[in-house]
């Protein structure tokens, strides 16, 4: 099983923690895996970054370099908690409790965020070993399993739509369900969404534990539709580039991809010297950039891009023509 590795420096140059209020302890920082070992009912502060956001309700998920934990709270009774999102950093003090196994942080007493956009690095295991991965000591963190093959029923067959509050299994693995929570809705949401079906993918999740019973239970927890991650990661082009809002001196270039990366777009008069470029960091699959201060009925050579952390995809370069200086439009074509 691959070791996690997580950023070294997570929280370098991180804002300092808030004052304490007159004759109050300040509260230790403990490692997530530290605060995990303490008994229920203890009151214990970590710092761990975010890994999923609202698709999974009141729940938040957070883990630093050796362990994740569930954190619990009703928006109502602790502002800001609802916006928390993948990827912020954030301080927060709370009291343990075990809850059908699981356990999580709640009450939350206090948070502050310290700092957002913090890339985590997952947990990576192959599909033939995904149970080795469902144990305590994965509980809260962020796993991917490689190579899967279908997410299929309970009963064995390979699933072709996934619908909430449903239990699947990787290949049909005893000891490996996958959970679709109902709240994952919406354009970029799980419910609904077909997995694919002619082509190996990896599977990304929170591993959680539902057991009544106090033991077990464990469950992979995708939590968006990007989870199904097909093309071994890469951004992968779905489409050419197209102009939209066509003016005289400018346009907007527009492309997809399968999987999430920034958005890079390099430009020019000639096909082989383009000089001039736009990179948008946010990871998207619906890419857009606007050009401008262009030359009026001039055609311009696009090249678009797109990367991740699994590598980059580029397209070759494309004609696009600037409308007559005479009169602006705007155009799809």
């Amino acid at each position: 099983m691959t070791t996690l590795l997580l950023l070294a420096g997570l929280f370098a140059g991180s804002p300092t923690n808030p004052p304490s209020p007159p004759g109050s302890a300040v509260p230790p920082v403990l490692t997530v895996k530290a605060a995990r070992a303490q008994s229920p009912g203890s009151t214990v502060t970590v710092r761990a970054v975010v890994i999923n956001g609202s698709e999974m309700g009141n729940l938040r998920y957070v883990q630093d370099a050796d362990a994740g934990l569930a954190l619990y709270a009703q928006p109502n009774k602790l502002p800001g908690f609802a916006e928390l999102r993948a990827g912020d950093s954030i301080q927060v003090t709370g009291q343990l409790k075990v809850y059908n196994g699981l356990i999580e942080m709640d009450p939350i007493m206090s948070f502050h965020k310290l700092a957002g956009g913090v890339r985590v690095r997952m947990l990576q295991v192959p599909a033939e070993r995904a149970a080795e991965a469902f144990v305590e000591a994965n509980e809260g963190r962020l796993i991917e399993m490689n190579g899967v093959k279908h997410l299929t029923t309970i009963g064995g067959n390979p699933a072709t739509t996934l619908a909430g509050n449903t239990n699947y299994l990787v290949d049909n693995i005893p000891g490996t369900l996958v959970r679709i929570t109902s709240t994952s809705t919406g354009p970029d949401g799980l419910v609904d969404t077909a997995p694919p079906a002619d082509e190996t993918f990896d599977v990304r999740g929170i591993m959680s534990q539902h057991a009544p019973g106090g033991t077990g239970g464990y469950q992979l927890m995708p939590r968006l539709a990007t989870d199904l991650v097909r093309g071994g990661g890469l951004p992968r082009l779905t489409e050419e580039p197209v102009p939209v809002n066509v003016t005289s001196t400018g346009f907007t270039v527009v492309f997809s991809t399968l999987n999430p990366g920034d958005t890079r777009v390099r430009y020019g008069l000639d096909a082989k010297t383009l000089k001039d470029s736009q990179v948008d960091a946010t990871l998207t699959t619906r890419h857009s950039i606007a050009l401008t201060n262009l030359i009026p009925g001039t055609t311009y050579y696009i090249e678009v891009s797109s990367r991740n952390a699994a590598g980059t995809e580029t397209a070759p370069p494309v004609p696009f023509i600037t409308a007559n200086g005479r009169r602006g439009r705007t155009s799809k074509n």
